[in-house]
C-alpha cells in the first residue's frame, strides 16, 4: 500500500509505504545492542534534555549491518544508501519527542527522514509520528519519508513499547533521477 499526502506546506509532504514483513521488522530490532538515554541537539551541542526528548536510541556504528535487509526495498522510493546517521530508537511508557525539526546546525547533511514502524499498531497505545498536523500509519513495516526541515513529533507512549529505525538521509544517499516530492 502507498500513501502520499500532502500536509500544510511543502516542507511537510510525507511519503508512507509498507515495505517490510514482521520477520524483516524482528530481523532489523535483532541487530541492537544497549539502548540509552537519546540526546537532543541544541545550538551546536548534544545533551540529554528529557523535557524535549524522552526515549531511548540504539545509534548503529556499523550501516553494513543492515544494509542488505533495507536497501533493496528502499530503493523503491529513491534510496540507493543509508550512509551517516541512523539508529533504532525504543519508546517506552510515558516517552515522546515533542515537536521539533531534524535539520539543524548542518543543513548541508539531514536531507530527509527515514522512519520505519518496527511495533505493531497493537502492541503500543499513543506513540503517534505526527509530521506536520497529520498523524502517520502505525502500521508495522510502514516506511516514512520526509524532509528533514519538516516540523514533527512524536506523541507520548501510554502503554506498550514502540520501535522504530530512523536514518537521516543526504543527497548522495538518494538516486538523482528519482523525485521525491
Amino acid at each position: 500500500m502507498f500513501y502520499y499526502y500532502l500536509c500544510s506546506s511543502f516542507l511537510e509532504r510525507v511519503i508512507e509505504r509498507v515495505l517490510f514483513n514482521r520477520k524483516e521488522t524482528e530481523d532489523l530490532k535483532a541487530l541492537a545492542g544497549d539502548f540509552h538515554q537519546a540526546e537532543v541537539y541544541d545550538s551546536g551541542t548534544v545533551h540529554v534534555n528529557t523535557n524535549l526528548r524522552n526515549s531511548f536510541k540504539y545509534p548503529f556504528k556499523d550501516n553494513s549491518v543492515f544494509k542488505h535487509l533495507l536497501i533493496p526495498k528502499l530503493s523503491q522510493l529513491g534510496i540507493k544508501d543509508i550512509g551517516y546517521e541512523s539508529m533504532l530508537l525504543k519508546y517506552t511508557k510515558g516517552h515522546y519527542f515533542k515537536r521539533h525539526s531534524d535539520r539543524h546546525s548542518n543543513p548541508g547533511k539531514r536531507q530527509k527522514t527515514l522512519v520505519i514502524q518496527l511495533s505493531d499498531s497493537n502492541e503500543y497505545e499513543g506513540g503517534y509520528l505526527k509530521v506536520g498536523d497529520r498523524a502517520c500509519s502505525k502500521e508495522l513495516g510502514n516506511v516514512i519519508l520526509f524532509d528533514a526541515a519538516s516540523m514533527h513529533e512524536v506523541t507520548k507512549i501510554n502503554l506498550g513499547i514502540r520501535y522504530c529505525f530512523l536514518a537521516f538521509l543526504e543527497n548522495s544517499d538518494l538516486k538523482k533521477s528519482v523525485t521525491l516530492y
